[in-house]
């Protein structure tokens, strides 16, 4: 409505608050890649498996299996399309 607005503060600190995400550094954050599923036309992640010898994940509509490699020579690019 015009002329109102929603305040969200709350306390005596003014000091802006940091986004937890920035908060982490790299090195604790969950590796992962982008990955577009042509598919069904969706976008995901898939995330680094356990022995991180490769980024695997599924579709999230027809569950499609997707396992990358990750080796020597590899791509620095982090989103990819699966076909």
């Amino acid at each position: 409505m015009v002329g109102e607005h929603l305040d969200l503060t709350s306390g005596d600190d003014p000091a802006p608050r940091r986004h937890i995400a920035a908060s982490h550094n790299e090195s604790s954050a969950r590796r992962f890649l982008g990955v577009h599923f042509a598919c069904c036309d969706v976008y995901a992640r898939i995330y680094i498996n356990h022995d991180q010898t490769a980024y695997a994940g599924n579709c999230p509509r027809c569950h499609r299996q997707l396992s990358i490699g990750i080796g020597p020579g590899g791509s620095n690019a982090r989103f990819f399309t699966a076909h």
